[in-house]
């Protein structure tokens, strides 16, 4: 079976309440999404993961039938909606799961991560007052492996605390001679994006284990906005999860977010603004200046975010794993993200 897993890329960044700011022209973003439809249609999936599918009440459909597929959707990042109408007016975003007419796919559920509180969201109405996240289930009878449970996801966006990132704050404290009490602030608002993420895939991997026993495989795919050497990962692995990029290019990177290769979309991303809050704090012009291009670095460097993970007890292999959805001839290309396109067969 071919999996894709995409981020297709919204387009959009916060602005206010009533709507986000669009990072390129709306000619621009057609032309995008025809592409992803080409790219997607020259691959030919049996399994697309899709997040930000924005918006999903009407692009979700539209995908859809423009790859001749069936597919089951859900709303994450959506606010205050009714009938796909609401505030941020242009923002519906959501994932996608959607399956060749051969293999079918049948809705499971969908979780939030999140659990931000009073928070209710449905394709047909939502009332979302906090960011949060979700888990797709959707399930598939593929020939030869039998009931597959497929779980599309889409992590929270902030910044990683990477080992080699917490050098270079701590060489900058260093060099200021920053206070104690203010290098421990800094540290823990840094951190916050982990331990987000690592609250999320506490529950769905809960969410996995109150259905794995109906399932012979299950895949799980997404955007995770974690790298690979994260510790989120050791309990995908503990529970027998196997990353397919990993297993068919272990020594390959296999950068998905990457402003060297994709260069205009990370051009037009470069405007999104960082995850990390610093105006309540006091400091000099020069270590904000300093502590922001960290940040800044650190954001746009390239990196592998987007995965396939599979666990079955039938024995499979990765084929072949590849990242797709690279620039045309024009230098345009679908996504910020490359995908992930994976072939898994039956040993």
């Amino acid at each position: 079976m071919r999996i894709l897993s995409f981020n297709l890329w919204h387009g959009l960044s916060p602005a206010g309440p009533l709507a986000f700011e669009a990072l390129e022209p709306d000619s621009r973003r057609r032309l995008r999404e025809d592409l992803q439809v080409e790219t997607i249609q020259s691959l030919n999936p049996d399994f697309c993961f899709f997040q930000e599918v924005n918006p999903i009440i009407t692009r979700g459909p539209a995908l859809r039938q423009a790859l001749k597929m069936v597919g089951e959707f859900q709303g994450d990042l959506v606010g205050l909606k009714v009938l796909g109408v609401g505030l941020p007016f242009n923002l519906h975003s959501g994932l996608a799961i959607l399956a060749s007419r051969r293999m079918g796919v049948k809705w499971v559920d969908a979780v939030s991560l999140s659990r931000p509180g009073f928070n209710w969201v449905r394709m047909w109405a939502s009332w979302q007052l906090r960011e949060e996240r979700f888990a797709l289930l959707s399930e598939s009878i593929v020939p030869g492996v039998g009931k597959v449970l497929m779980v599309n996801t889409h992590l929270h966006h902030g910044m990683d605390m990477t080992a080699e990132f917490e050098a270079e704050i701590d060489k900058m404290c260093e060099t200021y001679e920053l206070k104690t009490s203010f290098i421990s602030e800094l540290k823990e608002r840094l951190r916050r994006g982990d331990e987000r993420r690592r609250q999320e895939v506490a529950v769905l991997m809960e969410t996995v284990k109150r259905y794995e026993k109906r399932y012979s495989a299950i895949v799980i795919c997404g955007d995770l906005n974690a790298v690979g050497d994260s510790d989120l990962f050791p309990i995908f692995r503990e529970m027998g999860f196997r990353d397919a990029w990993v297993e068919a290019h272990p020594t390959d990177p296999g950068h998905t977010f990457d402003r060297v290769n994709n260069t205009a979309n990370h051009l037009l991303q470069s405007r999104f603004p960082l995850s990390l809050v610093l105006e309540d704090l006091t400091f000099s012009v020069k270590t904000k200046e300093h502590l922001l291009g960290l940040a800044r670095g650190q954001e746009s460097r390239p990196r592998r975010i987007d995965y396939v993970w599979f666990r079955s007890t039938v024995p499979l292999k990765v084929t072949q794993a590849e990242l797709v959805g690279k620039p045309n001839a024009e230098g345009l290309a679908p996504s910020d993200h490359f995908g992930v396109c994976v072939d898994l067969e039956v040993v």
